[in-house]
């Protein structure tokens, strides 16, 4: 058998292995590049399920429905993307009552942390400095690094918020 071979026949385990998953009526499958009677087996049972002729055979139209079907289950089941906002070298120093892209995020940050902590209410998504805000990032500061602020945006502010954040 040439490795071309035996590389779809995984391809094809792998797809059958993720429906098998996914779909209770898809038998599993052991990965190991032979077509033997598990594969045929889990074959027939996808081919009944989508309306093919349930031969066991991966010809071309099973192949593609099965990549297409197994790609779906793939994406439904991924993790999400996780975002790693962060305050840049030009975001930092937003003064009160100045506006910035990074307060959309601290706002968000702070919203959160009052679901769990008191004593930052009151923060409106609004991407600006307000007095709200800078209320909430000096109280967090003053808890995290015990040390008083106005309340600015600046890379410390941003680190105090960011670690009580990931915290919750």
């Amino acid at each position: 058998m040439n490795n071309e071979h035996e590389f779809n026949i995984r391809q094809i385990q792998r797809a059958l292995r993720i429906l098998h998953k996914n779909l209770e009526d898809i038998p599993p499958v052991f990965e190991d590049g032979i077509f033997g009677e598990e594969t045929e087996r889990a074959i027939k049972a996808f081919q009944a399920q989508n309306g093919l002729v349930p031969n066991g055979i991966a010809d071309y139209e099973t192949w593609v429905r099965l990549m297409e079907t197994a790609n779906e289950y793939i994406r439904k089941n991924a993790e999400p993307f996780p975002i790693f906002p962060y305050i840049s070298d030009e975001e930092s120093g937003v003064l009160p009552d100045e506006e910035g892209k990074a307060l959309w995020f601290l706002q968000a940050m702070l919203i959160a942390i009052a679901e769990v902590y008191s004593g930052v209410d009151g923060v409106r998504l609004n991407g600006k400095n307000d007095s709200a805000t800078r209320d909430a990032v000096a109280f967090i500061h003053r808890k995290t690094e015990g040390e008083e602020t106005d309340g600015s945006l600046n890379k410390k502010t941003w680190n105090s918020v960011a670690r009580l954040f990931n915290a919750i």
